[in-house]
């Protein structure tokens, strides 16, 4: 299973017990940093494995925040690439719960 299917999983499980698509979109920034990783080798490996139209990306869009260091960095084009698997997930969502209706 991919990240964006995982991703539509949870949040079709979410929507399960009650929540409201609109609100797991609210908490998008909640749900991102859940997929982040935090021990350097791991942001190191998934950051090799994204898309590389991501490198780079994090600090010129989302700004550098904290300490800047490589691994931060490197976060930051993590979670712009997260968040983009994360707009796909609640688009399949979103079309899954139109084709129900």
């Amino acid at each position: 299973m991919n990240t964006v299917e995982r991703m539509a999983e949870e949040i079709r499980a979410e929507i399960a017990n009650g929540e409201e698509l609109e609100d797991i979109k609210d908490r998008s920034g909640e749900f991102i940093d859940s997929y982040l990783p935090v021990y350097y080798n791991q942001i190191i490996d998934e950051w090799k494995a994204m898309p590389s139209e991501y490198n780079d990306r994090g600090s010129a869009e989302l700004g550098q925040g904290g300490e800047v260091n490589i691994y931060n960095l490197m976060s930051l084009d993590l979670y712009l690439y997260y968040s983009d698997l994360f707009a796909e997930a609640v688009e399949e969502v979103e079309e899954a719960l139109e084709g129900a209706e």
